[in-house]
């Protein structure tokens, strides 16, 4: 009778302790879940605040990618005019 009551009351104990070990497992879930969500949210506010300068460097990007073929071109179009203004007649080595 003893050992019944022994092992009643482990069995009890043990019962309790997983519900606490759940209890605390299923709080610990929560408080994760809510940061990780909070987590989230700051970032998606801060892309959101970001989004104009990136917008912003893109452009400047852009523009200056354009300028950079604008003088591409304008400096093969000089070496085109200089070539082609070169005396036909001319020796390519000069007289002594």
């Amino acid at each position: 009778m003893k050992r019944m009551v022994f092992l009643a009351t482990v069995a009890a104990a043990l019962l309790a302790f997983s519900a606490c070990d759940k209890k605390t497992s299923d709080d610990l879930k929560q408080k994760v879940e809510t940061k990780a969500k909070e987590a989230k949210e700051a970032a998606d506010k801060q892309f959101e605040k970001a989004k104009p300068k990136l917008k912003e460097f893109g452009q400047k990007a852009n523009d200056a990618m354009e300028k950079t073929k604008e003088a591409a071109g304008s400096a093969v179009e000089n070496l085109k005019n200089a070539t082609s203004t070169s005396p036909a007649g001319a020796s390519p080595t000069p007289a002594p």
